[in-house]
């Protein structure tokens, strides 16, 4: 049986059956006209979804320049500061969004602020009620979820990460755009919104983080200096005091009053360099501090997608056809060549 299917093959004159096709063309357009028809359908029925969009900058450009580099290698910060802009240059950033730590950080973003009521809450509730009102409601930090609660967490932080997508029009700019699709309108908004910010907070966190720790390095030792500054004009006024009028043939008791403003000299001017570094660290620390800002963000409530009915309907029709060519062209091979 299946060699003679097979020598029926072999033997197929294809310009016969482009004939036979060309005769059953009302078949044809029964299958378009079909096929369309369901196509039409399928997209009227078709749940609708809602897209949110931010576009924003966040500038990954480094700005250090030699004074930052050499006020942190006196820190001793030069091994951090010397290697070039690696970690987040390019589409790193883009992967940045994708992790699940930011995701997770994410859905603990309070979004109603008398219930106290997270994004996670949120998201089960409405996406996964059934599972939600098993495990119970989402209260206090992670650490102290059930088992159940955890598994629900982690469903729910894959479920946000393949809602939303980050991108870039061209690898020139520095303006990103970050979508979130849903069936609800709300998350698919708060979604976006709160993946945003948490990400950016933490991108900046961490590109200011050393210039920072300089910051605030030198601003103890500007405290400690002033203090110590501060402890011996006291001692030196003391002392003077306690000299007041001192025969000047006996200089002794002076001796303590001449080592304190020696003292001071040293302090004065170790403290009017700090000073200066700090001020340097505070203008670095502005450089090193990324460019973020929102430039298009939508509004609630969202419109819904538009439904391309035409390209369902085209889709429909085309398989449809092919359907039916494939059909016709086995029967006439295997059944109505025989009887001609």
């Amino acid at each position: 049986m299946a060699a003679n299917y097979t020598q029926r093959i072999n033997k197929i004159n294809w310009s016969e059956v482009l004939n036979y096709l060309l005769k059953k063309w009302y078949l044809l357009l029964l299958a378009l006209l079909a096929g369309g028809s369901i196509g039409y359908w399928a997209a009227s029925m078709a749940t609708r979804k809602y897209s949110a969009v931010f576009s924003f900058v966040l500038s990954t450009d480094s700005r250090s320049n030699s004074n930052l580099a050499g006020l942190a290698s006196q820190l001793g910060f030069d091994a951090i500061t010397s290697g070039p802009d690696n970690i987040f240059s390019g589409d790193n950033i883009i992967e940045l969004f994708k992790s699940r730590k930011l995701i997770a950080a994410a859905l603990q973003s309070v979004i109603d602020s008398p219930g106290n009521k997270t994004l996670l809450a949120y998201i089960a509730e409405r996406q996964f009620g059934e599972a939600y009102h098993t495990v119970g409601a989402f209260k206090g930090p992670p650490t102290t979820f059930s088992p159940k609660q955890r598994f629900l967490r982690r469903r729910i932080i894959s479920y946000v990460a393949s809602s939303f997508t980050i991108f870039r029009k061209d690898k020139k700019l520095v303006i990103y755009t970050i979508k979130s699709t849903n069936t609800d309108p709300e998350i698919a908004y708060y979604v976006t919104k709160y993946m945003l910010t948490e990400t950016a907070q933490y991108f900046i966190a961490t590109k200011t983080e050393t210039a920072l720790m300089g910051v605030k390095l030198l601003g103890r030792e500007a405290d400690s200096l002033s203090q110590l500054l501060s402890n011996t004009y006291s001692a030196t006024a003391t002392n003077n005091d306690r000299t007041f009028n001192l025969n000047p043939s006996v200089s002794i008791q002076r001796s303590r009053s001449m080592f304190n403003q020696s003292k001071v000299m040293a302090y004065s001017a170790a403290y009017t360099e700090v000073m200066r570094n700090l001020e340097i660290a505070k203008i670095n620390l502005l450089k090193e501090s990324p460019l973020y800002r929102i430039i298009d963000e939508p509004e609630l409530p969202l419109l819904p997608d538009p439904r391309s009915k035409l390209k369902s309907m085209a889709f429909a029709g085309g398989i449809s056809i092919m359907v039916m060519v494939a059909s016709l062209a086995a029967f006439f091979i295997f059944f109505k060549k025989d009887t001609l």
